[in-house]
């Protein structure tokens, strides 16, 4: 076993070494286990993985820099060890333009519980797309369908890359051409068999978004493909993928729409059946063992069903970090109540908006997708997961019907060129152009309106006290009136910017804003599309 090359803190280290251990024997225990410890006094144990033929891999990611020793043994019955391997590196601090790389990929939860973190507490500003048949041949990463591009994946990361995407989702549901997961179909994926030459092209996908600055959030199936395996075939199934992807810059979703109501009763109507029950006591329990099992203790979260139907089962279990939310897709979204509601309980969480009008779908515009990307961010969401027809499910071309009943099929190079996706870039510059992560929603009771009868701009809002103000106003059909924003104290100038959330440009107000008495009066937007207005104290 050898290292080459310079190891700096946060990026995975790989040790490949040849053992004679039982391969099927990685998938119930930690036959073979790493023991890595720093000069520092961080300790961690991870397990090794086959990887074909004789060939056993440890992956770690080395969280602080320093003098690290590893010592890598096979684990028998009765916990008597046999020392394959031992020596010592030597981690440079973290480095490089990446910021997976720079401030580590491993997320964690900030103190507060109010949103994510790299690795190091730098602040995490979640924007992600959603391909849910990633990585599958739907989404290949050798070649591609549409002439002109050499690989469809690299196409997808690329782009969304360039657009300040951080985050991708995945449910893995297909096979891939180079080889057939652990068997020959996603029913049987459970049943222990493993395919390296699947494995060794799912890193493929994991890496090259990892080396665009883009976090996998990986999972596997949706609401019913987790009927039929036990509780056992789904935690060997992680038990392995922990041990492969446990040190990369990764976080999983689990599966989606988990609490799915599936059981159709005599009239018609969808309701919550046992068969619901056993498959969602089935994920509590896999999320429980999956937090036990990380070595990393990384923010996990699982996708959750519509929000109107869902049961909330996950969101206050000890290993959920995130409380993701399901919008569905009506235009209009959810209420502000539903995310200010969830975004209050206790204990706090980070909430995330993780699935809601995909752009595309029901014919749904970039318009509609910007207010409910800013509408979740401005009611407490920690950033926001878009998605659009074409790509959640990844439309092969313009004879591909399938999914048409969500709307008009869209092959995926049109998906990908859809507007909305390019103004989520510029989302991201508003909130990053401020300290997002110290906004708090402002409640309703802190506007305060002109007369009955005057028509109200629709307005969201987010405050660091009163020191910086956030303030979405949503498009309206006429203009309409602005609020009063109740301030916590007396007095104050703000300096005031318009920022256009579909071009990203930004002006600044020449004269200052003065608030009167403890309130303040935002001026109202020169048209009636919708704006972000950002007022920063003096």
């Amino acid at each position: 076993m050898a290292l080459s090359g310079q190891v700096h803190q946060y990026r995975r280290v790989e040790l490949a070494l040849e053992c004679d251990a039982p391969s099927d024997q990685s998938l119930d225990s930690d036959v073979v286990v790493c023991d890595c410890s720093s000069s520092s006094g961080a300790r961690l144990r991870v397990p090794a993985f086959w990887d074909g033929g004789r060939t056993w891999r440890v992956r770690f990611a080395p969280t602080l820099a320093g003098r690290w020793t590893y010592r890598v043994a096979t684990v028998a019955d009765g916990g008597t060890e046999a020392v394959l391997a031992q020596g010592a590196i030597d981690v440079q601090p973290a480095a490089g333009q990446n910021l997976l790389d720079r401030h580590g990929g491993l997320l964690k939860v900030a103190e507060g519980g109010r949103y994510l973190t790299y690795t190091d507490g730098t602040p995490f500003f979640w924007l992600g797309d959603t391909w849910w048949f990633c990585p599958s041949d739907l989404v290949t990463i050798d070649r591609s369908n549409r002439p002109g591009v050499a690989s469809m994946y690299r196409r997808l990361v690329d782009t969304r890359a360039g657009q300040g995407f951080t985050v991708v989702h995945m449910a893995s549901l297909g096979p891939l051409a180079a080889g057939r997961g652990v068997s020959s179909s996603f029913s049987a994926l459970f049943d222990g068999r493993i395919d390296p030459a699947y494995w060794q092209t799912y890193d493929r996908y994991v890496d090259y978004a990892s080396s665009r600055g883009i976090v996998p959030v990986l999972g596997f199936g949706f609401h019913t493909d987790l009927n039929s395996p036990t509780l056992e075939q789904l935690q060997r199934l992680w038990r392995y993928v922990l041990a492969r992807y446990g040190a990369s810059p990764v976080t999983f979703l689990i599966c989606g729409e988990y609490n799915l109501a599936s059981v159709v009763d005599s009239n018609g109507k969808r309701t919550f059946g046992e068969v619901d029950e056993q498959r969602v006591a089935k994920v509590l329990a896999l999320g429980r063992f999956i937090k036990d099992h990380d070595a990393y203790r990384r923010a996990i979260t699982v996708h959750p069903w519509h929000y109107v139907e869902e049961k909330r089962q996950a969101w206050d279990e000890p290993w959920c970090d995130v409380r993701m939310i399901q919008g569905g897709h009506s235009a209009d979204g959810p209420p502000p109540a539903v995310y200010l509601d969830l975004w209050r309980r206790m204990p706090p969480k980070p909430l995330l908006e993780g699935e809601v009008a995909y752009e595309g779908i029901h014919g749904f515009t970039e318009a509609v997708v910007r207010r409910n990307a800013y509408k979740a961010i401005q009611c407490g969401s920690l950033g926001f997961t878009y998605g659009v027809q074409g790509l959640w499910y990844p439309t092969q071309d313009e004879s591909d019907e399938k999914f048409k009943e969500w709307g008009t099929p869209i092959p995926w190079w049109k998906a990908l060129e859809a507007p909305g996706a390019a103004q989520m870039k510029h989302l991201r510059a508003a909130y990053e152009s401020v300290e997002w992560w110290r906004l708090e929603p402002v409640p309703a009771e802190r506007l305060s309106w002109p007369a009955d009868g005057v028509a109200r701009r629709e307005t969201f809002v987010k405050a660091d006290g009163e020191k910086t103000v956030l303030i979405y106003v949503a498009s309206c059909k006429r203009p309409s009136a602005m609020p009063w924003l109740m301030l916590g104290d007396a007095g104050g100038t703000y300096g005031a910017t318009w920022f256009d959330p579909r071009t990203g440009q930004a002006r600044q107000l020449p004269d200052p804003i003065k608030a009167e008495g403890d309130r303040v009066r935002p001026p109202s937007p020169s048209d009636t599309q919708d704006w972000v207005l950002i007022l920063r104290r003096r």
